[in-house]
């Protein structure tokens, strides 16, 4: 289309001409009813404003409950939709941000500083708890927890440990089962005066002296930070909100062990996985390098002693593993494995390479299946999935429970 008519036709608006539409629009080869509409809008008509569409808008309102809820991050929304929608749409964490400050859903940041600070490879490993979270299974049950939460100094490798309770011996526990998973110790251990790991007479304090043993047996320096100085652990402090990431599955997961798993292994390996702002490197890459400089874990046997009442069993074919008489079921995966068994409390973790297979309230009948391992095996057996074979195996359970099995 030619617009050279638009010159004449300003010349015309600021000498207020009204033009002869007919007569433009012969010697400019353009529709006068084109020109009629640049001389209403002043020489350049406004384009329609066309409403563009986004991969997101079909959740939006469940992105705007999400980052509703109290200590929610925008990652941690983010990383939650991936993961439950990654088949429908790519996800994008850049033009999500976008999305989300275009349509105003805004997200309330802590403005809490954490400077860093350097340490070289194998010398330190920062921890601490993250106490009391609390989610929702599906079913609305309540589960309230702590997070042990580590990290080493110079690659920010992350793990997270779940712990109903943050005692001393949950301490020991968490701290043995962080270097297992890390392959070896660092030369010190920074953390604060937890309650579970120091004494606190009026103005003394004093390290419990199972806590001195245990860094004694693992050959790892024990450095107590100054209270109200969260910069000198700023790494591990800074990797507590990645734990924040947990509260968008409120009220999205199944049980307990689903929860632990979420925490420990797949939060665990987006945080590892993900690009440290600091470094610019994610943590696993570090991490390959950081790994030849950790010593040696310590005796097996001596640090199996720690663990009160710590037991290994193998799956046999009826899911169940032993514990002082009776018996408890493990997800179907698990059968001819070995597996670690923890009785802690009144509960009983059994774990399999560091990852919880499955979790029981100890009990003193003879045999405790749970319904959701008991489901997964018939379902293995029938070789699919439906309604009427999820059927038939509760009844089928609900027959053992009525025989006092």
């Amino acid at each position: 289309m030619e617009l050279n008519f638009v010159g004449e036709l300003n010349i015309m608006i600021e000498k207020g001409i009204k033009p002869n539409f007919s007569d433009l629009s012969r010697r400019y080869k353009v529709d006068r009813k084109t020109i009629r509409k640049y001389y209403v809008s002043g020489g350049i008509p406004k384009r329609k404003q066309v409403k563009k569409s986004s991969k997101y808008d079909r959740y939006r309102d469940e992105i705007v409950e999400l980052m509703d809820k109290p200590s929610v991050t925008k990652k941690a929304v983010f990383r939650y939709l991936e993961n439950k929608y990654r088949n429908e749409i790519e996800w994008n964490y850049n033009s999500f941000k976008w999305y989300t400050r275009a349509h105003g859903i805004i997200l309330r940041k802590s403005t809490v500083p954490h400077p860093a600070y350097e340490t070289p490879p194998g010398e330190q490993l920062q921890a601490d708890w993250k106490e009391n979270i609390k989610i929702h299974l599906k079913d609305g049950t309540e589960v309230v927890f702590n997070v042990f939460s580590a990290t080493l100094g110079y690659s920010r490798k992350h793990v997270f440990i779940y712990s109903a309770t943050k005692t001393t011996k949950d301490f020991i526990r968490c701290t043995i089962e962080a270097y297992r998973r890390l392959g070896g110790v660092t030369r010190n251990l920074l953390t604060d005066n937890m309650t579970a790991i120091v004494q606190v007479r009026g103005p003394n304090k004093k390290v419990y002296p199972e806590i001195s043993q245990l860094f004694n047996d693992l050959g790892v320096k024990l450095i107590l930070s100054k209270v109200r100085t969260p910069q000198t652990k700023g790494k591990d402090e800074n990797a507590n909100k990645f734990v924040k990431w947990i509260y968008p599955y409120d009220y999205e997961l199944e049980c307990e062990e689903e929860l632990i798993y979420t925490i420990e292994k797949l939060i665990a390996d987006q945080c590892n996985d993900q690009r440290n702002s600091t470094t610019e490197i994610p943590p696993n890459a570090l991490f390959r390098k950081e790994k030849e400089y950790l010593q040696p874990l310590p005796n097996k046997v001596m640090l199996d002693s720690y663990i009160i009442e710590h037991h290994m069993e193998t799956v046999d074919s009826r899911l169940l593993i032993r514990h002082k008489g009776n018996w408890y079921s493990v997800p179907p995966k698990y059968i001819n494995q070995r597996v670690d068994v923890f009785p802690i409390e009144e509960s009983l973790y059994i774990y399999h390479n560091g990852i919880l297979a499955a979790k029981h309230n100890i009990a003193q009948t003879r045999y405790n299946y749970k319904p959701i391992h008991y489901k997964e095996a018939y379902k293995i057996l029938s070789g699919r999935s439906s309604p009427d074979i999820e059927e038939w195996a509760m009844e089928n359970f609900k027959n053992l429970e009525g025989i006092g099995l």
